[in-house]
């Protein structure tokens, strides 16, 4: 006997190849058969006419780990609406191991309260242990860390490695790829490790193997984007790893010109490399609000940060190094942090008009106020680049977003609601709408091509022997709900998603849990 049998729906393998009907069987967790398959007995039966059955969406850069979402909502329940199967953690340089102490979780304080937070690891293999008692609903797996480890070596100090230190961060990256890392991630804008040199990353992506993935979040998004680029490929050609661009993107409106010379040089590069890119649909960021602030402020650590504003002298020397960029500060909006309620939602410019302020001096107080622990919307981004990289055969979809519940509305806080709609809205806004894609290309974009960028096997693709993990969906309903005013609103039109060959999600009910398997 069977244990799932989907009848009467459309296919699509997420190869990119035309969609087609057909029954799927599944059994022991895999699909065994594709075809006309008459009618076998099943435990289940679901169904499908009118409705598409693809592979289930692999989101290659997730925040559910350094959002601490990953623990505390394990049904991950934003991402299991949209249709989503496995996540992979780890990325812009941020994992949640291997650690050299218990404190080096701090890492993640820009965006979690590790104030929380009870670290019983070290090793990767002990935090997959702990992720295990969890009992997520998704599949997972992670990549390794680069600010994590070299905050755990170095602590917050800002300054290159020796060759000691450059050994020892070598081995704590073996180690993760040991216990089965699926690959290496740096976040070189973030102000603890921008003054890592390339000859400190190339020496790690070379510790990595074929199959294993670097993924990097650039040095530099706004003027400095397309220098950015041409580091990330010469890191490729020295190292010939597979190398995954995070979220690319052009940031803030005088930088959009460039978007285009930099994808150029990407699909270039990708003619000779193993080169691909990951992108959101949406025209804001969720950013850290301290990397608004010239580097030298952050240097030395959150303290330090917050003892460097409150120093009347230097404070007016960042007031002066910030001064013209008024208008692009101005419009971010507050989404979360360490800070008081009555201003989350609220633009910059609202509450300098409120307290008499000006802008920059405005930016300073919230992260005083906040103890440099906050997150805002910033509306820096062109949709017209968007497409074009969308357009590109090198684009991945991924969401950059934590796993959250419609239940987190009342929490006082604003998620991105890439969150909620990353994924749907591909399907809905362009592939449906703007007729941008093909939804076999759209799919091909969320199964197959991460799944194979980041080495995970036989998951992807609706093929017999590949694990049953397959989301139903109405290709005329699908449609992303989640806005930035009101991000906790799970899409419309999945009808069904399989984990590892048992239905967990139906009719936008949660039928079982703890299905996933870490990766």
């Amino acid at each position: 006997m069977l244990d799932i049998l989907i009848k009467n729906g459309t296919v699509i393998d997420g190869l990119g190849t035309p969609a087609y009907h057909a029954d799927v069987a599944i059994k022991d967790g895999k699909i065994q058969k594709i075809g006309f398959l008459g009618e076998p007995s099943a435990e289940t039966t679901i169904d499908a006419t009118g409705l598409y059955v693809a592979p289930g969406f692999i989101d290659i850069n997730n925040a559910s780990d350094r959002y601490w979402t990953l623990f505390s909502h394990p049904n991950l329940e934003s991402h299991l609406h949209q249709g989503v199967t496995t996540i992979i953690g780890g990325n812009c340089g941020s994992s949640l191991a291997p650690l050299t102490t218990g404190e080096i979780i701090l890492n993640i304080q820009k965006w979690a309260d590790t104030s929380k937070i009870n670290v019983g690891w070290l090793s990767l293999r002990e935090f997959f242990e702990e992720t295990k008692k969890k009992g997520l609903l998704l599949n997972f797996g992670t990549l390794v860390g680069h600010s994590t480890m070299r905050r755990g070596i170095i602590r917050d100090e800002f300054r290159k490695l020796s060759d000691k230190e450059l050994s020892q961060m070598k081995e704590l990256l073996k180690s993760g790829l040991k216990d089965g890392a699926l690959g290496f991630s740096t976040g070189l804008n973030y102000s603890h490790v921008k003054i890592a040199p390339q000859e400190e990353i190339t020496a790690l992506v070379s510790v990595l193997k074929k199959g294993q993935i670097y993924s990097t979040h650039l040095r530099n998004e706004e003027e400095g984007l397309h220098e950015s680029v041409l580091e990330t490929i010469e890191t490729a050609k020295k190292t010939e790893a597979g190398v995954e661009i995070s979220h690319f993107k052009s940031v803030g409106e005088k930088n959009w010109p460039v978007f285009e010379k930099c994808l150029e040089t990407i699909e270039k590069a990708a003619e000779n490399l193993d080169i691909n890119f990951d992108i959101y649909p949406y025209d804001s960021t969720a950013t850290v609000f301290y990397t608004f602030l010239p580097d030298w402020v952050a240097v030395g650590g959150r303290a330090k940060l917050i003892e460097n504003l409150e120093n009347s002298e230097l404070r007016a020397k960042v007031i002066s190094e910030l001064r013209g960029k008024e208008n692009e500060l101005k419009k971010i909006v507050i989404a979360s942090g360490n800070i008081d309620k009555v201003f989350i939602g609220r633009t910059v410019d609202e509450i300098a008009e409120n307290k008499g302020g000006g802008i920059v001096e405005t930016v300073i107080d919230l992260l005083l106020a906040s103890e440099g622990k906050l997150i805002g919307f910033w509306p820096a981004l062109s949709e017209e680049n968007f497409i074009k990289a969308l357009k590109s055969p090198l684009s991945l979809i991924a969401s950059d977003g934590a796993a959250y519940s419609s239940a987190d509305a009342k929490e006082g806080f604003l998620a991105h609601p890439r969150s909620f709609g990353c994924f749907s809205r591909i399907l809905s806004r362009y592939v449906r709408e703007k007729n941008i894609l093909s939804l076999e290309e759209a799919i091909k974009k969320m199964t197959a091509l991460p799944a194979l960028k980041a080495g995970i096997s036989n998951r992807g693709v609706i093929e017999p022997d590949y694990f049953a993990d397959i989301v139903i969906f109405n290709p005329e309903l699908v449609k992303d709900m989640a806005t930035f005013e009101n991000p906790f609103q799970y899409p419309i039109g999945v009808n069904t998603v399989i984990v590892n060959g048992r239905v967990a999600l139906s009719k936008g009910q949660i039928k079982n849990r703890a299905l996933g398997q870490l990766l």
